[in-house]
């Protein structure tokens, strides 16, 4: 933590290009230690710091990525908006990459993109999730293109009551 501070400290605001150069492979090697010894948060901050959160996606794997998207999300609030957009979009660009669809959904529609949202929904392979994300998107009355007459259906909020009965039943 303490070489972590003094990183931080000596990282060049300016574009000092030489500094950066010298002190960007202890970073990769502070950042690969954090994320292998369960200090991802440590590394995020670190990386939050130097405005260089890219470094993180080449050490995230599937045991650490939550934890990881978790705090990013939670930093996103925190910070001003150019950077709070890019955190976010880098954290949808992570559960992208992991499978986690109804989460990058979430991201999408708190990013207040359409394009992003009909990502999110073209990238996902199982059709029960497809129906979940359409219901999540039918919730914040946003509208996709969809081929599928059933998800056109849930996306319209067109059988909702029936479908609430149905689960009520269930349940």
């Amino acid at each position: 933590r303490q070489l972590e501070g003094e990183i931080a400290e000596e990282w060049p605001v300016k574009g000092d290009a030489e500094s950066k150069a010298r002190l960007l492979p202890l970073v990769q090697d502070i950042v690969q230690f954090d994320m292998r010894h369960s200090a991802e948060i440590q590394a995020c901050d670190l990386l939050m710091e130097i405005d260089r959160l890219d470094l993180l996606a080449q050490h995230m794997d599937q045991s650490n990525y939550p934890r990881v998207c978790l705090y990013l999300v939670g930093c996103a609030s925190y910070v001003e908006e150019p950077e709070s957009t890019l955190i976010l979009q880098g954290v949808l660009g992570h559960y992208l990459k992991f499978g986690e669809y109804p989460r990058a959904l979430l991201i999408a529609m708190q990013l207040n993109d359409s394009c992003k949202c009909q990502e999110v929904f073209e990238a996902c392979p199982d059709t029960l999730v497809r129906k979940q994300l359409c219901y999540m998107l039918a919730r914040q009355s946003i509208s996709l293109d969809v081929q599928d007459e059933d998800m056109l259906s849930i996306l319209s909020n067109s059988h909702l009551i029936d479908n609430y009965l149905s689960l009520g039943r269930e349940l």
